[in-house]
């Protein structure tokens, strides 16, 4: 989500190989071989402060492991065997972009053979972390040297941790291997490292005219009745999220195509499996934020594994999954800001995160952000009778180093889904004039994309006005469209409306989903600020 959720690569540069059959800093009688391996380059987004701020040194924690091998045209000879490097500010022969490998635990300098048709690297960080296995007794047959790798230290929040020490959710990173033919000797080789935990994170606030939202309570999934104060999301699928501490994880290198990868599994030893995930204890002595940008502290609640900026590092889904719809619901009480102590109790109202949304990629933030509206699927005592008050989701961000993107996503019935490329900041989400968004229409259950029309008189169809004060979905549903302007140059590509805001200000996306009389309407109010 450059990602925000984010995803993130991060490329590390690695020049002038070398053969092991030269040593010291003397290169020998090698055609060419004049210059060491020097590393430099760019570390990813995802950082271990769970922020992305800091040099490339510090994302990577000063350093990272790499095992490298040459080809004699027979077989495969080692010429790196778990080498250490590590971020130095004195320049050597070895180092020329403040990255060093020469001087600790007996490793030497290297430079290119080329009597060797190519050599193969892999690489990871932190270097303890790493467990290099080498396929010994095929290691004549080219391609296998390099099998696998075992990760140890892997750890991602699941549970609630109100009082217990943080979760230790040190940064694991590994770079995809990489084939270095003689034609390339002596240029930089670059790794892309990409981290093996995700992030998540979830926020709630409320826009109800009149009323201040006192107490609020989430149910766990399976329960009848709302009790925790922390924030949680459920899956109906058992097991579908998984956490814990020192877990294992294994890479197994494919080296059999021109652009060599890798697949990541994690050991089931050591992971916790839950229907729930916990997201942080909401406070229970002040009001909901009002605002999607209020501060952080009032938007994603309180817990000993959660960053300043309100993440949790996570263990990403497993790849055998399959993505479900993620829920939340909950119960809350409406108190009347005119001092007259009236209290309204709303129950069991529901948000669906889609499924397209709900499954976790390595590398990758995500940020869920939750309203409470004045449109509502709880009620306020009869169970038959919808309230007026109604629990919305209201964004899902995905963010990534290389293309920094924010989603925002009203769900009732239907889900409406707002989407715009450098949306997203650490306080939430702002879309920018100039700059185009794009709309889908999903099924609030099911993630089904609804197609789209501009009749303006059959299910489906939708259009885009703006307005000049701050509203509401709800305020909308009230007041209506009076006042406001047509948006022109709306466009739909497949099941996609796409338009383009000129400047400030609030613009709402209309579907119709009942086109009776009166029509009913669905409503996504986006708030577009000057840039």
């Amino acid at each position: 989500m450059k990602k925000y959720l984010i995803f993130a690569a991060s490329a590390l540069a690695l020049a002038s190989c070398s053969s092991d059959d030269f040593l010291g800093e003397n290169p020998g009688n090698v055609q060419n071989a004049t210059t060491a391996i020097n590393f430099g380059g760019e570390a990813g987004k995802i950082t271990r402060a769970t922020s992305n701020e800091g040099d490339d040194h510090v994302k990577l924690d000063n350093q990272f492991k790499v095992y490298g091998v040459k080809n004699n045209g027979t077989n495969f000879e080692k010429v790196f065997v778990d080498y250490s490097v590590w971020y130095d500010e004195n320049l050597t022969t070895s180092n020329t972009n403040k990255w060093e490998y020469v001087g600790k635990n007996n490793q030497t300098i290297k430079y290119w053979d080329y009597s060797a048709k190519e050599y193969r690297f892999v690489a990871g960080s932190p270097i303890n972390a790493f467990t290099y296995h080498i396929d010994h007794e095929n290691i004549s047959t080219i391609g296998t040297v390099i099998k696998s790798a075992t990760v140890t230290g892997l750890a991602g929040h699941i549970k609630a941790n109100e009082a217990g020490p943080a979760i230790k959710t040190n940064p694991v990173y590994v770079a995809e291997p990489v084939i270095v033919p003689k034609a390339n000797y002596n240029n930089p080789v670059t790794f892309n490292f990409i981290r093996q935990q995700a992030m998540v994170r979830v926020g709630v606030y409320e826009t109800i005219p009149g009323y201040s939202i006192t107490e609020i309570k989430f149910y766990k999934e399976g329960e009848t009745t709302a009790t925790s104060n922390n924030v949680i999301l459920t899956s109906a699928t058992a097991d579908y999220f998984v956490g814990g501490s020192d877990v294992k994880g294994t890479i197994n290198y494919d080296w059999t195509k021109a652009n060599p990868s890798y697949t990541y599994t994690y050991d089931d030893t050591g992971r916790t499996k839950s229907q729930n995930w916990y997201a942080g204890k909401l406070c229970t002595t002040k009001p909901l934020a009002t605002k999607l940008t209020d501060e952080v502290a009032d938007l994603y609640g309180t817990d000993k594994d959660m960053s300043t900026t309100g993440y949790f590092t996570v263990l990403p889904t497993p790849s055998e999954t399959d993505p479900q719809p993620i829920v939340i619901k909950c119960d809350y009480t409406l108190t009347s800001d005119d001092n007259s102590g009236e209290v309204i109790n709303v129950t069991g109202a529901t948000a669906a995160i889609p499924a397209a949304f709900s499954k976790w990629e390595a590398n990758t933030r995500y940020t869920y952000l939750f309203k409470i509206s004045q449109d509502t699927n709880g009620n306020t005592g009869d169970p038959d009778k919808v309230g007026l008050y109604p629990i919305t989701f209201d964004a899902v961000v995905t963010e990534a180093t290389d293309k920094t993107q924010g989603t925002t996503t009203t769900v009732a019935t239907p889900s409406i889904t707002t989407y715009q490329e450098g949306s997203v900041t650490d306080k939430g989400i702002e879309y920018k004039p100039g700059k185009e968004i794009k709309v889908t229409v999903t099924n609030a259950e099911t993630g089904e994309v609804k197609e789209l029309n501009t009749d303006g008189a059959t299910v489906g169809s939708v259009a885009v006005y703006k307005f000049t004060d701050a509203i509401t979905e709800a305020e909308i549903q009230v007041k209506g469209i009076t006042g406001a302007t047509p948006v022109t140059g709306a466009t739909i590509d497949g099941n996609v409306l796409k338009f383009t805001p000129e400047s400030e200000g609030y613009y709402a996306i209309q579907y119709l989903t009942d086109p009776a009389t009166p029509a009913v309407y669905t409503y996504k109010v986006v708030y577009v600020k000057a840039a």
